[in-house]
């Protein structure tokens, strides 16, 4: 291991350790202390990782309030550092965290808004690639129809929510302050969940509602089981309307028989 690689190593354990951590001896003191200096960079990369999930979870800070928030963030930032220099990707984990965070767990709800806004956040960022359209689907020879591969949308999540979270992040978000606590007091929170297909629309993200049959089959699909195989699993009253929902809705970005090219309407990155 060289030198330098090692130093990272322990500035970053020491970073992230807390306030107890002691400073590698390479971090020297002065004017102010070595553990002091460390305290204030500490700070700084808490701050910037909160200000990033804060740019992704407005919703949620909302809900919980700005200390709540921060708080939360800070704990988060400390035990899931990032492993891109890729901001806009930070906070894929934070969902689960508050799953399991003590403070959150009067509000079971606020993991659900937290993977939709997350997804909304992908949808928003995610490369721009055109939709699979009729006439790529036509290119495919009949008899490799069964074996059809399907490449997701880059903008897709599919999302199995156990609670109402679409109504609650479009409520909470609502700027008007009475308008948004009578949308936020209208909502039932034992309604149950929803299963959805998020990606981007023509007019930003698009928060689609797919019946169990559609959802199945498009986790199938996206998740890269061939077409015969998938269709298999709904009931055949219903596949051939499913899979006209999935293309027509554009959650795919390309198909690819076996052995063949990649079908599109645009370049697959």
């Amino acid at each position: 291991m060289s030198a330098l690689l090692d130093l990272q190593r322990r500035f970053r354990a020491a970073l992230l350790g807390g306030a107890d951590a002691a400073p590698p001896p390479e971090v020297l003191g002065g004017l102010v202390d070595a553990a002091a200096r460390l305290a204030i960079y500490r700070g700084n990369v808490i701050g910037n990782l909160t200000g990033a999930l804060r740019l992704t979870y407005p919703a949620i800070e909302r809900l919980v309030g700005a200390a709540f928030f921060a708080a939360a963030c800070a704990r988060f930032a400390v035990a899931t550092p990032p492993d891109s220099a890729d901001l806009y990707e930070y906070g894929a984990g934070f969902a689960a965290f508050l799953e399991d965070f003590e403070p959150a767990r009067t509000l079971p709800y606020l993991a659900d808004v937290a993977r939709l806004e997350f997804a909304v956040t992908r949808a928003l960022h995610a490369p721009l690639v055109p939709a699979l359209d009729a006439a790529a689907l036509a290119a495919v020879p009949a008899a490799a129809e069964d074996g059809l591969r399907f490449l997701p949308h880059p903008s897709l999540s599919l999302l199995d929510l156990a609670h109402p979270a679409p109504a609650i992040w479009e409520a909470v978000l609502t700027e008007e302050p009475d308008l948004r606590a009578a949308r936020l007091g209208a909502i039932d929170l034992d309604a149950g969940g929803a299963q959805l297909a998020v990606l981007r629309g023509a007019k930003g993200p698009a928060l689609l509602a797919l019946s169990p049959a559609a959802f199945a089959l498009a986790g199938a699909l996206a998740g890269g089981t061939p077409l015969g195989e998938a269709l298999d699993r709904v009931a055949a009253a219903e596949a051939a309307s499913c899979l006209g929902l999935l293309l027509t809705q554009g959650l795919f970005a390309g198909c690819r028989a076996p052995g063949g090219p990649t079908h599109s309407e645009g370049t697959i990155p």
